[in-house]
Protein backbone atom coordinates (compact mmCIF):
# COMPACT_ATOMS: atom_id res chain seq x y z
CA UNK A 1 0.00 0.00 0.00
CA UNK A 2 2.68 1.93 1.04
CA UNK A 3 4.86 1.78 -2.22
CA UNK A 4 1.26 2.27 -4.15
CA UNK A 5 0.93 5.34 -2.96
CA UNK A 6 4.30 6.98 -3.10
CA UNK A 7 4.08 5.53 -6.91
CA UNK A 8 1.06 7.38 -7.54
CA UNK A 9 2.29 9.98 -6.26
CA UNK A 10 5.64 10.67 -7.74
CA UNK A 11 3.20 9.87 -11.13
CA UNK A 12 1.22 13.05 -10.71
CA UNK A 13 4.35 15.49 -9.28
CA UNK A 14 7.13 14.84 -11.48
CA UNK A 15 5.58 16.55 -14.65
CA UNK A 16 4.62 19.92 -13.03
CA UNK A 17 8.04 19.42 -10.45
CA UNK A 18 10.07 19.78 -13.32
CA UNK A 19 9.01 23.35 -14.45
CA UNK A 20 8.62 24.89 -11.17
CA UNK A 21 11.88 23.73 -9.71
CA UNK A 22 13.79 26.41 -11.57
CA UNK A 23 11.21 28.78 -11.94
CA UNK A 24 11.92 32.37 -10.13
CA UNK A 25 14.89 31.00 -8.14
CA UNK A 26 17.43 33.73 -9.44
CA UNK A 27 15.14 36.33 -7.64
CA UNK A 28 14.98 34.15 -4.41
CA UNK A 29 17.13 35.25 -1.15
CA UNK A 30 19.67 32.17 -1.33
CA UNK A 31 18.73 31.79 2.93
CA UNK A 32 16.72 33.59 5.40
CA UNK A 33 15.19 32.92 8.89
CA UNK A 34 12.25 34.36 10.92
CA UNK A 35 10.56 33.36 13.83
CA UNK A 36 11.22 33.37 17.49
CA UNK A 37 12.67 31.78 20.53
CA UNK A 38 11.50 32.10 23.87
CA UNK A 39 13.12 31.55 27.55
CA UNK A 40 11.44 30.74 30.57
CA UNK A 41 12.43 30.35 34.21
CA UNK A 42 9.55 30.15 36.83
CA UNK A 43 9.70 29.87 40.53
CA UNK A 44 7.00 28.72 42.54
CA UNK A 45 6.12 28.58 46.85
CA UNK A 46 2.89 27.65 48.67
CA UNK A 47 2.25 28.10 52.46
CA UNK A 48 -0.58 25.89 54.38
CA UNK A 49 -1.33 24.17 51.20
CA UNK A 50 -0.50 21.29 48.77
CA UNK A 51 1.57 22.84 46.15
CA UNK A 52 0.40 22.45 42.53
CA UNK A 53 3.82 22.99 40.77
CA UNK A 54 7.58 22.36 40.90
CA UNK A 55 9.65 24.72 42.75
CA UNK A 56 11.86 25.59 39.35
CA UNK A 57 11.11 25.00 35.87
CA UNK A 58 11.57 26.35 33.26
CA UNK A 59 10.57 25.73 29.35
CA UNK A 60 12.21 26.95 25.90
CA UNK A 61 10.32 27.18 22.88
CA UNK A 62 10.95 28.07 19.46
CA UNK A 63 9.28 28.85 15.85
CA UNK A 64 11.97 29.63 13.42
CA UNK A 65 11.09 29.23 9.57
CA UNK A 66 13.67 28.99 6.77
CA UNK A 67 13.58 29.96 3.71
CA UNK A 68 16.16 28.44 0.99
CA UNK A 69 15.73 29.64 -1.98
CA UNK A 70 11.80 30.56 -1.37
CA UNK A 71 11.20 27.54 -0.26
CA UNK A 72 9.82 27.78 3.48
CA UNK A 73 10.52 25.58 6.09
CA UNK A 74 8.50 25.95 9.82
CA UNK A 75 10.37 24.30 12.53
CA UNK A 76 9.03 24.45 15.98
CA UNK A 77 10.12 22.98 19.21
CA UNK A 78 9.38 22.75 22.91
CA UNK A 79 12.07 21.67 25.87
CA UNK A 80 10.99 21.53 29.42
CA UNK A 81 12.38 19.75 33.12
CA UNK A 82 9.54 17.52 32.55
CA UNK A 83 10.95 15.69 30.00
CA UNK A 84 12.56 13.79 33.38
CA UNK A 85 9.29 12.58 34.45
CA UNK A 86 8.09 8.67 32.85
CA UNK A 87 4.70 10.71 31.32
CA UNK A 88 4.78 11.43 27.29
CA UNK A 89 7.31 13.59 26.74
CA UNK A 90 6.74 16.62 26.62
CA UNK A 91 9.58 17.67 24.02
CA UNK A 92 8.67 17.96 20.63
CA UNK A 93 10.18 18.65 17.45
CA UNK A 94 9.06 18.98 13.97
CA UNK A 95 8.74 21.34 10.66
CA UNK A 96 6.95 21.47 7.34
CA UNK A 97 8.70 22.90 4.49
CA UNK A 98 6.65 24.27 1.96
CA UNK A 99 7.45 24.86 -1.86
CA UNK A 100 4.25 26.37 -3.66
CA UNK A 101 1.84 23.86 -3.34
CA UNK A 102 4.04 21.30 -1.96
CA UNK A 103 4.58 20.45 1.84
CA UNK A 104 6.13 18.06 3.45
CA UNK A 105 6.19 17.20 7.26
CA UNK A 106 8.46 16.01 9.41
CA UNK A 107 8.61 15.10 13.45
CA UNK A 108 5.22 15.64 15.61
CA UNK A 109 2.79 17.30 13.63
CA UNK A 110 -0.94 17.64 13.44
CA UNK A 111 -2.46 17.18 9.97
CA UNK A 112 -6.31 17.03 9.54
CA UNK A 113 -7.52 15.21 6.42
CA UNK A 114 -11.01 14.42 7.17
CA UNK A 115 -13.34 14.92 10.69
CA UNK A 116 -13.48 10.88 10.84
CA UNK A 117 -9.90 9.71 9.49
CA UNK A 118 -7.05 12.29 10.29
CA UNK A 119 -8.30 14.99 12.62
CA UNK A 120 -6.11 17.13 14.42
CA UNK A 121 -4.36 14.07 15.93
CA UNK A 122 -0.70 14.32 16.66
CA UNK A 123 1.39 12.01 15.01
CA UNK A 124 5.17 11.70 15.16
CA UNK A 125 6.45 10.50 11.60
CA UNK A 126 6.75 12.05 7.99
CA UNK A 127 4.10 12.85 5.64
CA UNK A 128 3.48 15.13 2.33
CA UNK A 129 0.34 17.60 0.92
CA UNK A 130 0.14 18.25 -2.71
CA UNK A 131 -2.07 21.01 -4.08
CA UNK A 132 -1.29 20.93 -8.11
CA UNK A 133 -4.43 23.43 -9.09
CA UNK A 134 -7.53 21.75 -7.85
CA UNK A 135 -6.04 18.55 -6.89
CA UNK A 136 -6.07 18.05 -2.73
CA UNK A 137 -3.51 14.96 -2.43
CA UNK A 138 -2.12 14.00 1.38
CA UNK A 139 -0.43 10.86 2.70
CA UNK A 140 1.00 10.41 6.47
CA UNK A 141 2.53 7.81 8.24
CA UNK A 142 4.30 7.69 12.21
CA UNK A 143 3.53 7.10 15.20
CA UNK A 144 0.20 8.21 16.52
CA UNK A 145 0.69 6.91 20.58
CA UNK A 146 4.37 5.87 22.66
CA UNK A 147 4.00 2.82 24.87
CA UNK A 148 3.17 3.08 28.71
CA UNK A 149 3.66 1.45 31.68
CA UNK A 150 4.04 1.24 35.28
CA UNK A 151 6.94 4.12 36.31
CA UNK A 152 9.16 1.92 37.90
CA UNK A 153 11.05 5.06 39.36
CA UNK A 154 8.62 6.96 41.16
CA UNK A 155 5.97 3.51 41.55
CA UNK A 156 3.40 5.26 39.85
CA UNK A 157 0.70 3.48 38.10
CA UNK A 158 0.55 4.70 34.47
CA UNK A 159 -2.66 3.73 32.20
CA UNK A 160 -1.20 0.71 30.32
CA UNK A 161 -1.22 1.52 26.50
CA UNK A 162 0.64 0.21 23.25
CA UNK A 163 2.79 1.82 21.02
CA UNK A 164 0.40 2.30 18.10
CA UNK A 165 1.11 3.18 14.63
CA UNK A 166 -1.13 4.01 11.39
CA UNK A 167 -0.75 5.84 7.61
CA UNK A 168 -3.54 8.26 6.56
CA UNK A 169 -4.31 9.27 2.80
CA UNK A 170 -6.32 11.75 1.26
CA UNK A 171 -7.20 12.75 -2.36
CA UNK A 172 -9.50 15.45 -3.66
CA UNK A 173 -10.71 17.94 -6.44
CA UNK A 174 -12.59 20.91 -5.99
CA UNK A 175 -11.88 24.46 -4.51
CA UNK A 176 -12.30 26.63 -1.50
CA UNK A 177 -16.87 26.22 -2.49
CA UNK A 178 -17.17 22.93 -4.16
CA UNK A 179 -14.99 19.89 -3.65
CA UNK A 180 -14.93 15.96 -2.70
CA UNK A 181 -12.29 14.76 -0.82
CA UNK A 182 -11.83 11.14 0.05
CA UNK A 183 -9.43 9.82 2.82
CA UNK A 184 -8.34 6.38 4.47
CA UNK A 185 -6.79 5.97 7.62
CA UNK A 186 -5.18 2.33 8.89
CA UNK A 187 -3.44 2.11 12.49
CA UNK A 188 -2.72 -0.55 15.41
CA UNK A 189 -1.66 -1.20 18.43
CA UNK A 190 2.06 -2.89 18.60
CA UNK A 191 3.25 -5.28 21.15
CA UNK A 192 6.73 -4.99 20.23
CA UNK A 193 8.30 -2.83 23.02
CA UNK A 194 5.87 -3.05 25.55
CA UNK A 195 7.39 -3.18 28.99
CA UNK A 196 4.32 -4.34 31.24
CA UNK A 197 2.48 -7.77 31.34
CA UNK A 198 -0.51 -7.70 28.54
CA UNK A 199 -2.22 -10.27 31.09
CA UNK A 200 -2.68 -7.12 33.64
CA UNK A 201 -3.81 -5.14 31.32
CA UNK A 202 -7.18 -3.82 31.12
CA UNK A 203 -6.78 -2.96 27.60
CA UNK A 204 -5.95 -4.97 24.51
CA UNK A 205 -3.85 -4.26 21.39
CA UNK A 206 -6.75 -2.48 18.99
CA UNK A 207 -6.44 -1.81 15.39
CA UNK A 208 -8.92 0.41 13.52
CA UNK A 209 -9.28 1.41 9.70
CA UNK A 210 -11.64 4.40 8.61
CA UNK A 211 -13.00 5.57 5.79
CA UNK A 212 -14.04 9.00 4.83
CA UNK A 213 -15.18 11.23 2.63
CA UNK A 214 -16.38 14.93 2.76
CA UNK A 215 -18.10 16.79 -0.57
CA UNK A 216 -19.36 20.81 -0.83
CA UNK A 217 -21.07 22.45 -3.93
CA UNK A 218 -22.14 25.77 -4.37
CA UNK A 219 -24.61 27.24 -6.54
CA UNK A 220 -24.27 30.72 -8.20
CA UNK A 221 -21.98 31.74 -5.30
CA UNK A 222 -25.22 32.49 -3.17
CA UNK A 223 -26.48 28.47 -2.81
CA UNK A 224 -24.37 25.41 -1.22
CA UNK A 225 -24.89 21.84 -0.26
CA UNK A 226 -22.28 19.78 2.04
CA UNK A 227 -22.02 16.74 3.30
CA UNK A 228 -19.32 13.90 5.04
CA UNK A 229 -19.55 10.46 6.20
CA UNK A 230 -17.10 7.93 7.99
CA UNK A 231 -17.27 4.22 7.92
CA UNK A 232 -15.00 2.85 10.99
CA UNK A 233 -14.00 -0.69 11.88
CA UNK A 234 -12.96 -1.07 14.73
CA UNK A 235 -11.37 -4.40 16.58
CA UNK A 236 -10.47 -4.09 20.10
CA UNK A 237 -8.83 -7.31 20.06
CA UNK A 238 -6.16 -8.52 17.38
CA UNK A 239 -5.45 -11.32 19.46
CA UNK A 240 -8.68 -12.82 20.40
CA UNK A 241 -9.64 -16.07 19.45
CA UNK A 242 -13.24 -15.44 19.42
CA UNK A 243 -13.64 -16.03 15.24
CA UNK A 244 -16.16 -14.28 13.12
CA UNK A 245 -17.28 -16.35 9.66
CA UNK A 246 -18.05 -13.31 7.18
CA UNK A 247 -20.83 -14.27 4.56
CA UNK A 248 -21.94 -13.15 1.19
CA UNK A 249 -23.77 -10.11 2.91
CA UNK A 250 -20.27 -9.14 4.85
CA UNK A 251 -17.91 -8.39 1.47
CA UNK A 252 -16.75 -5.34 2.77
CA UNK A 253 -15.31 -6.88 5.81
CA UNK A 254 -13.69 -9.68 3.67
CA UNK A 255 -12.32 -7.56 1.64
CA UNK A 256 -10.38 -5.67 4.98
CA UNK A 257 -8.94 -8.72 5.96
CA UNK A 258 -6.43 -7.47 4.60
CA UNK A 259 -5.73 -4.49 6.70
CA UNK A 260 -7.32 -5.38 9.78
CA UNK A 261 -7.64 -8.43 12.10
CA UNK A 262 -11.12 -9.54 11.94
CA UNK A 263 -12.58 -11.52 14.53
CA UNK A 264 -15.43 -11.40 17.48
CA UNK A 265 -14.39 -8.13 19.14
CA UNK A 266 -14.51 -6.21 15.68
CA UNK A 267 -17.62 -3.87 14.99
CA UNK A 268 -18.01 -1.29 12.80
CA UNK A 269 -19.92 2.34 13.07
CA UNK A 270 -21.32 4.62 10.94
CA UNK A 271 -21.19 8.57 11.16
CA UNK A 272 -22.45 11.24 8.25
CA UNK A 273 -23.55 14.39 8.16
CA UNK A 274 -25.37 16.88 5.64
CA UNK A 275 -27.55 20.26 4.52
CA UNK A 276 -27.77 23.40 2.43
CA UNK A 277 -27.56 26.80 2.92
CA UNK A 278 -27.74 30.24 1.43
CA UNK A 279 -25.81 32.91 2.39
CA UNK A 280 -26.52 36.34 0.77
CA UNK A 281 -25.65 40.08 1.60
CA UNK A 282 -27.75 40.35 4.53
CA UNK A 283 -29.43 37.25 5.22
CA UNK A 284 -27.81 33.83 5.65
CA UNK A 285 -29.80 30.32 6.21
CA UNK A 286 -28.07 27.11 6.84
CA UNK A 287 -30.26 23.53 7.70
CA UNK A 288 -28.19 20.37 8.61
CA UNK A 289 -28.72 17.31 9.76
CA UNK A 290 -26.00 15.21 11.89
CA UNK A 291 -26.17 11.24 12.77
CA UNK A 292 -23.42 9.25 14.38
CA UNK A 293 -23.52 5.83 16.05
CA UNK A 294 -22.81 4.70 19.79
CA UNK A 295 -19.28 4.47 21.06
CA UNK A 296 -18.01 5.48 17.12
CA UNK A 297 -14.60 6.19 17.32
CA UNK A 298 -11.19 6.72 15.21
CA UNK A 299 -7.23 6.21 15.89
CA UNK A 300 -6.80 9.65 14.33
CA UNK A 301 -9.19 11.76 16.30
CA UNK A 302 -8.99 12.39 19.93
CA UNK A 303 -12.54 12.83 20.63
CA UNK A 304 -15.99 11.91 19.51
CA UNK A 305 -19.64 12.91 20.30
CA UNK A 306 -21.24 10.13 19.62
CA UNK A 307 -24.40 8.39 19.76
CA UNK A 308 -26.85 10.94 18.97
CA UNK A 309 -29.09 12.41 15.91
CA UNK A 310 -29.58 16.48 15.40
CA UNK A 311 -31.14 18.57 13.29
CA UNK A 312 -30.87 22.29 13.44
CA UNK A 313 -31.95 25.57 11.51
CA UNK A 314 -29.27 28.82 11.87
CA UNK A 315 -30.46 31.98 10.45
CA UNK A 316 -28.47 35.11 10.68
CA UNK A 317 -29.27 38.85 9.15
CA UNK A 318 -27.51 42.55 9.41
CA UNK A 319 -29.57 45.66 8.61
CA UNK A 320 -29.19 49.54 9.41
CA UNK A 321 -25.67 49.32 6.80
CA UNK A 322 -24.33 46.42 9.05
CA UNK A 323 -24.86 48.42 12.08
CA UNK A 324 -27.23 45.56 13.25
CA UNK A 325 -26.16 41.94 13.05
CA UNK A 326 -28.04 38.45 14.20
CA UNK A 327 -27.40 35.20 14.23
CA UNK A 328 -28.75 32.16 15.79
CA UNK A 329 -30.01 28.66 15.45
CA UNK A 330 -32.62 26.17 17.10
CA UNK A 331 -32.35 22.53 17.24
CA UNK A 332 -33.14 19.01 18.31
CA UNK A 333 -30.87 16.59 19.42
CA UNK A 334 -31.40 12.89 21.06
CA UNK A 335 -29.41 9.56 21.88
CA UNK A 336 -30.37 6.27 22.24
CA UNK A 337 -29.87 5.74 18.25
CA UNK A 338 -29.98 1.67 18.81
CA UNK A 339 -32.55 1.41 21.98
CA UNK A 340 -29.35 0.26 23.96
CA UNK A 341 -29.95 2.62 26.74
CA UNK A 342 -33.11 2.29 29.32
CA UNK A 343 -33.83 5.56 28.44
CA UNK A 344 -34.17 8.00 25.34
CA UNK A 345 -32.69 11.68 26.04
CA UNK A 346 -33.86 14.40 24.14
CA UNK A 347 -32.50 18.46 23.51
CA UNK A 348 -34.14 21.46 22.49
CA UNK A 349 -30.90 23.53 21.64
CA UNK A 350 -31.46 27.41 20.63
CA UNK A 351 -29.75 30.22 20.77
CA UNK A 352 -29.72 34.10 20.01
CA UNK A 353 -26.75 36.63 19.40
CA UNK A 354 -27.82 40.64 18.85
CA UNK A 355 -25.28 43.13 18.50
CA UNK A 356 -26.29 46.76 17.72
CA UNK A 357 -24.27 49.77 17.22
CA UNK A 358 -26.50 52.42 18.05
CA UNK A 359 -24.24 55.52 17.92
CA UNK A 360 -20.50 55.67 17.12
CA UNK A 361 -19.75 56.48 20.85
CA UNK A 362 -22.45 53.73 22.30
CA UNK A 363 -23.74 50.39 21.68
CA UNK A 364 -25.39 47.25 23.01
CA UNK A 365 -24.78 42.95 22.85
CA UNK A 366 -27.65 40.49 23.88
CA UNK A 367 -27.40 37.19 24.19
CA UNK A 368 -29.56 34.10 24.63
CA UNK A 369 -29.69 30.17 25.14
CA UNK A 370 -31.98 27.60 26.11
CA UNK A 371 -31.22 24.16 26.85
CA UNK A 372 -34.06 21.78 27.28
CA UNK A 373 -33.78 17.84 28.08
CA UNK A 374 -35.90 15.33 28.71
CA UNK A 375 -35.93 11.37 29.02
CA UNK A 376 -38.39 8.87 28.06
CA UNK A 377 -38.20 5.27 29.54
CA UNK A 378 -37.37 2.26 26.87
CA UNK A 379 -37.89 -0.25 29.55
CA UNK A 380 -40.77 -0.85 31.66
CA UNK A 381 -39.31 -0.86 35.07
CA UNK A 382 -37.29 2.74 35.75
CA UNK A 383 -38.48 5.00 38.41
CA UNK A 384 -38.53 8.47 37.29
CA UNK A 385 -36.19 9.90 39.79
CA UNK A 386 -34.16 8.53 36.86
CA UNK A 387 -35.37 9.81 34.24
CA UNK A 388 -33.76 13.62 33.38
CA UNK A 389 -35.91 16.86 32.87
CA UNK A 390 -34.47 19.81 32.99
CA UNK A 391 -34.59 23.43 31.06
CA UNK A 392 -31.71 26.01 30.96
CA UNK A 393 -31.83 29.56 30.42
CA UNK A 394 -29.77 32.17 29.87
CA UNK A 395 -29.72 35.46 29.34
CA UNK A 396 -26.93 38.54 28.93
CA UNK A 397 -26.91 42.39 28.31
CA UNK A 398 -23.96 44.07 27.90
CA UNK A 399 -23.88 47.98 27.08
CA UNK A 400 -21.05 49.49 25.92
CA UNK A 401 -19.87 53.18 25.76
CA UNK A 402 -16.94 55.04 24.45
CA UNK A 403 -15.71 58.02 24.35
CA UNK A 404 -12.21 59.11 22.88
CA UNK A 405 -10.73 62.72 22.71
CA UNK A 406 -6.67 63.59 22.11
CA UNK A 407 -5.74 63.44 25.83
CA UNK A 408 -8.60 61.44 27.08
CA UNK A 409 -10.05 57.27 26.05
CA UNK A 410 -12.80 56.71 28.52
CA UNK A 411 -14.66 52.96 28.01
CA UNK A 412 -17.53 51.85 30.52
CA UNK A 413 -19.14 48.89 30.32
CA UNK A 414 -21.85 47.02 31.84
CA UNK A 415 -23.11 43.58 31.56
CA UNK A 416 -25.51 41.22 33.65
CA UNK A 417 -26.24 38.21 33.50
CA UNK A 418 -29.11 36.27 34.34
CA UNK A 419 -28.94 32.20 34.19
CA UNK A 420 -31.34 29.34 35.90
CA UNK A 421 -31.54 25.84 35.55
CA UNK A 422 -35.23 24.57 36.15
CA UNK A 423 -35.66 20.88 37.15
CA UNK A 424 -39.24 19.89 35.99
CA UNK A 425 -39.09 16.51 37.36
CA UNK A 426 -41.55 16.51 40.57
CA UNK A 427 -39.43 13.72 42.47
CA UNK A 428 -36.02 15.87 41.73
CA UNK A 429 -36.61 19.60 41.33
CA UNK A 430 -36.34 20.49 44.85
CA UNK A 431 -32.71 19.90 45.30
CA UNK A 432 -32.00 20.24 41.64
CA UNK A 433 -33.15 23.95 40.81
CA UNK A 434 -30.33 26.84 40.27
CA UNK A 435 -30.63 30.23 39.83
CA UNK A 436 -27.36 32.69 39.08
CA UNK A 437 -27.10 36.58 38.44
CA UNK A 438 -23.62 38.13 37.47
CA UNK A 439 -23.23 42.05 37.71
CA UNK A 440 -20.28 43.61 36.45
CA UNK A 441 -19.17 47.28 35.82
CA UNK A 442 -15.75 47.91 34.33
CA UNK A 443 -14.35 51.57 33.56
CA UNK A 444 -10.72 52.05 31.35
CA UNK A 445 -9.43 55.48 31.72
CA UNK A 446 -6.59 56.19 29.20
CA UNK A 447 -4.32 58.97 29.77
CA UNK A 448 -2.94 59.42 26.25
CA UNK A 449 -0.12 61.81 26.79
CA UNK A 450 1.37 60.29 29.67
CA UNK A 451 0.61 56.96 28.38
CA UNK A 452 -1.13 55.78 31.66
CA UNK A 453 -3.83 53.41 31.78
CA UNK A 454 -6.51 52.70 34.67
CA UNK A 455 -8.83 50.26 34.84
CA UNK A 456 -11.52 49.13 37.70
CA UNK A 457 -13.84 47.16 38.30
CA UNK A 458 -16.78 45.69 40.34
CA UNK A 459 -18.72 42.77 40.07
CA UNK A 460 -21.22 40.79 42.09
CA UNK A 461 -22.52 36.77 41.73
CA UNK A 462 -25.33 35.36 43.47
CA UNK A 463 -26.04 31.62 43.24
CA UNK A 464 -29.21 29.90 44.76
CA UNK A 465 -29.04 26.88 45.60
CA UNK A 466 -31.17 23.88 47.25
CA UNK A 467 -28.47 24.01 49.78
CA UNK A 468 -28.05 27.92 50.27
CA UNK A 469 -26.80 31.05 48.68
CA UNK A 470 -23.28 31.46 47.53
CA UNK A 471 -22.67 35.02 46.36
CA UNK A 472 -19.48 36.85 45.92
CA UNK A 473 -18.56 40.68 45.75
CA UNK A 474 -15.54 41.46 44.16
CA UNK A 475 -13.21 44.70 43.07
CA UNK A 476 -10.54 44.68 40.87
CA UNK A 477 -7.76 48.19 39.90
CA UNK A 478 -4.97 47.83 37.66
CA UNK A 479 -2.61 50.05 36.28
CA UNK A 480 -0.67 50.21 32.71
CA UNK A 481 2.50 52.67 32.32
CA UNK A 482 5.23 53.35 29.48
CA UNK A 483 8.49 54.55 30.17
CA UNK A 484 11.21 55.31 27.60
CA UNK A 485 9.30 55.75 24.54
CA UNK A 486 7.29 52.40 25.35
CA UNK A 487 10.60 50.84 25.52
CA UNK A 488 9.44 49.96 29.13
CA UNK A 489 5.81 48.56 30.29
CA UNK A 490 5.13 48.53 33.39
CA UNK A 491 1.54 47.25 34.91
CA UNK A 492 0.23 46.10 37.89
CA UNK A 493 -3.32 44.40 38.41
CA UNK A 494 -4.91 43.50 42.07
CA UNK A 495 -8.21 41.73 42.72
CA UNK A 496 -10.29 41.07 45.73
CA UNK A 497 -13.15 38.66 46.45
CA UNK A 498 -15.35 38.38 49.44
CA UNK A 499 -17.28 35.05 49.04
CA UNK A 500 -20.33 34.28 51.43
CA UNK A 501 -21.03 30.37 51.55
CA UNK A 502 -23.42 28.56 52.96
CA UNK A 503 -21.45 27.52 56.09
CA UNK A 504 -18.91 30.37 56.76
CA UNK A 505 -17.17 32.79 54.52
CA UNK A 506 -13.69 33.67 52.26
CA UNK A 507 -11.56 35.84 50.95
CA UNK A 508 -9.19 36.00 47.92
CA UNK A 509 -6.69 38.66 47.41
CA UNK A 510 -4.17 38.59 44.24
CA UNK A 511 -2.07 41.07 43.91
CA UNK A 512 0.19 41.00 40.66
CA UNK A 513 2.99 42.89 38.86
CA UNK A 514 4.69 42.73 35.50
CA UNK A 515 7.60 44.54 34.07
CA UNK A 516 8.76 44.49 29.99
CA UNK A 517 11.74 45.82 28.70
CA UNK A 518 12.39 45.95 24.95
CA UNK A 519 15.89 47.33 24.67
CA UNK A 520 16.49 46.77 21.33
CA UNK A 521 14.22 45.43 18.02
CA UNK A 522 13.37 41.76 18.30
CA UNK A 523 14.16 41.84 22.42
CA UNK A 524 12.49 41.54 25.25
CA UNK A 525 12.73 40.40 28.93
CA UNK A 526 9.66 40.23 31.05
CA UNK A 527 9.64 39.78 34.72
CA UNK A 528 6.03 38.89 36.09
CA UNK A 529 5.18 38.09 40.03
CA UNK A 530 1.74 37.18 41.41
CA UNK A 531 1.01 36.82 44.48
CA UNK A 532 -2.31 34.84 45.93
CA UNK A 533 -3.99 34.86 49.73
CA UNK A 534 -6.79 32.84 50.47
CA UNK A 535 -8.86 32.76 53.53
CA UNK A 536 -12.01 30.44 54.72
CA UNK A 537 -13.20 31.30 58.09
CA UNK A 538 -15.79 28.41 58.77
CA UNK A 539 -18.51 27.94 61.56
CA UNK A 540 -17.45 26.20 64.63
CA UNK A 541 -14.12 25.42 63.22
CA UNK A 542 -10.07 27.79 63.34
CA UNK A 543 -9.73 29.89 59.99
CA UNK A 544 -8.17 28.34 56.96
CA UNK A 545 -5.19 30.36 55.56
CA UNK A 546 -2.92 29.45 52.77
CA UNK A 547 -1.14 31.58 49.68
CA UNK A 548 0.63 30.85 47.01
CA UNK A 549 3.98 32.67 45.24
CA UNK A 550 5.03 33.09 41.23
CA UNK A 551 7.56 34.37 39.60
CA UNK A 552 8.71 34.27 35.52
CA UNK A 553 11.13 35.84 34.07
CA UNK A 554 11.16 35.56 30.46
CA UNK A 555 13.52 36.40 27.75
CA UNK A 556 11.65 36.47 24.07
CA UNK A 557 13.79 36.69 20.50
CA UNK A 558 12.10 37.72 17.47
CA UNK A 559 13.83 37.60 14.35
Amino acid sequence: MKKLTCLLVLMIVAPELKGQEVSGLASQKPFDIRGSLDVRVIGYSAQGMTARRSPFSYVLTGSPTLSIYGIAVPLSFTYSEQQRSFSQPFNQFGMSPTYKWITVHGGYRNVSFSPYTLAGHTLLGAGVELKPGKFRLGFMTGRLNRATTVDTTTGALQPFSFSRHGYAAKIGYGTEGSYIDLSFLSARDSQKGFKGSPDSATIRPAANVVVGTEARYTFAGKLYVFADAGLSIYTRDQNSALSVELDSVNLGLNFLKGLIPINGTTEYYLAYSGGLGYTAKTFGLKAAYKHVDPNFQSMGVYFFQNDLRSISLSPSFNALQGKLRFTGSIGVQEDNRKQQKQATTRRIISMANLSWDIHEKFGLDANYTNFSTNSEPTVTLIQNKYLLTQTNNTVSISPRLVLVSQNYTHMVLVSYNLSSLSDLNEETQSTNNIRSSVALLNYNLGLNALGLSVNTGLNYTDNRLAMGTVSNKGFTLGLTKAFLKNKVMVSNSNSLIISRLTQGSSRILTLGGNATYAPLKGHRVNLRIYSMNHAIEQEAADPLKNSELTAELSYTLSF
